[in-house]
Order: C-alpha cells, then sequence, then structure tokens
C-alpha cells in the first residue's frame, strides 16, 4: 500500500478552491450566513452547529439555484472538508435533512493552506486513536498504521510520545469540545488520506513542473521574447497606421 503525498503545489483546481471557500465565508456571516446554535448529539450539546438542511436552504437561496444543484454544491463543501459532519464522520455527503449536524472546519484546515498532510502527523494521529480505542481500529488505519511502524520506525518513540500528550490533554477538555475536535480531526483525515474505496478528491494527479501561478518570465530573458515582443509591436504599429488612413 501507497501513501500518498497531497501537496496541493502547482495544482489548477487551487481557483475552483477559492470560490468554494468566498461562499464559504458568506456562510459564517453573522448577520447573513447560516443560523448556528447549540445542538444536542447523543448526550452532549454541541455549540455553534447547523443542519444539513440549513446548509441546503442557504445555498439554494443565495446562489438562486435548484434543489439538485444546491445538493450538488453542498456535497462539495463537505468532501473538501470545509464543512465536517457531526454524528457520522466517514460520510462526506450533506444529508440534508434537519437531524443531520455539521460544523465548520477552522481555515487552518482548508485545502488552500497547502499544508501537506506529513506521515509523522498522520502517524500520530493514528496512534492517539489507538490508544483511545484500545487497539480496535478499522482496518484501513490498521495497515496505515502498520505501513508508517515501518517507515519511520526511526521517529516511533517521539510520535508514541506525542500521541500520548494530545490524548491526555484531549481529556481535561469540555466534553463538547473534545467531541466535536474529534470530529473535526477526523474529517480532516478522511479528506487528506481517505479510506480505499473511496473517491480521493485531492488527487489532481501529476503535479506540474512549472507553477501557472507565478509571475511569467520577463520575454527580455530569452532571444525569441524580442522578437516576439518586436512582431507585436509591429502589429501594433500596423494598426494604428491603417486606423490613421481609414480617417
Amino acid at each position: 500500500m501507497t501513501i500518498r503525498h497531497q501537496g496541493q503545489q502547482y495544482r489548477p483546481r487551487m481557483a475552483f478552491l477559492r470560490k468554494i471557500e468566498a461562499l464559504v465565508k458568506e456562510m459564517q456571516n453573522p448577520e447573513t450566513g447560516i443560523r448556528m446554535q447549540s445542538q444536542r448529539v447523543m448526550i452532549t450539546n454541541i455549540p455553534h452547529a447547523m443542519t444539513g438542511n440549513d446548509i441546503l436552504q442557504w445555498i439554494a437561496q443565495r446562489l438562486w439555484i435548484g434543489h439538485m444543484e444546491a445538493q450538488n454544491l453542498g456535497n462539495f463543501v463537505v468532501k473538501y472538508g470545509y464543512v465536517y459532519p457531526l454524528q457520522d464522520p466517514k460520510n462526506l455527503n450533506l444529508k440534508p435533512d434537519n437531524s443531520s449536524l455539521y460544523r465548520f472546519q477552522t481555515p487552518y484546515f482548508w485545502p488552500t493552506q497547502q499544508w501537506s498532510a506529513e506521515d509523522t502527523d498522520y502517524a500520530i494521529y493514528l496512534a492517539k486513536r489507538n490508544i483511545k480505542k484500545k487497539g480496535i481500529l478499522e482496518e484501513y488505519e490498521k495497515e496505515n498504521y502498520s505501513f508508517l511502524n515501518k517507515k519511520i520506525n526511526h521517529k516511533w518513540d517521539f510520535i508514541i510520545m506525542q500521541a500520548k500528550e494530545q490524548y491526555k490533554t484531549g481529556k481535561e477538555r469540555k466534553k463538547a469540545d473534545r467531541y466535536a475536535l474529534d470530529c473535526q480531526e477526523k474529517a480532516y483525515w478522511l479528506v487528506h488520506r481517505c479510506p480505499p474505496g473511496t473517491d480521493n478528491i485531492l488527487d489532481y494527479g501529476l503535479n506540474r513542473v512549472t507553477n501557472p501561478n507565478e509571475v511569467k518570465v520577463n520575454r527580455k530573458q530569452h532571444g525569441d521574447g524580442n522578437v516576439m515582443e518586436r512582431v507585436l509591436d509591429m502589429g501594433s504599429e500596423d494598426l494604428n497606421s491603417n486606423s490613421g488612413s481609414d480617417t
């Protein structure tokens, strides 16, 4: 099994994600955004939660689109990790009802931040889950845990130490905060290290050799660039002369 690096460098879909993020920021507007309130999950009240139906209705009304288009866009928002589910963390589709609850992911974990999902961080997360679940992990998590143990074994003492510290710190938090943070973290890793058999939403294919977002190299650094500039200048002069003759 290969754990692929999910870096975002040189990838064209970033422009699309920026548009999604602009919409997500509008969703969080305290005056015109989605209504959020404390919601009961099991026996815990989770603050700043919203229903799937509220998300769907807000998108439809804000963009003046139909139910199906709003559902597709809502699915994108969840799949890319901008909103995470509180009851069914593994389901990264928006459930358009009043019983399914969601929260906004912190901007620190948004895909455009370009934080690479490092093996060390993922190993700490799995080790922490292993401690919490007393060794009962999902099958793909067990495989990843074993693979990382072999791959970065020289760091394993540090990884276990960090996992124990984070687990201890988490137990000191309020129950509602602990539950929400667990869902938040799980949603992040489901996006960045997705289970087998599910679509990898961040897999854009091969990296580009050059960054299309960088300012283009000045053509004057290249001989052919000077020729092209002269051609363009000549073309503009011809247009100006023609327009003058027409008058």
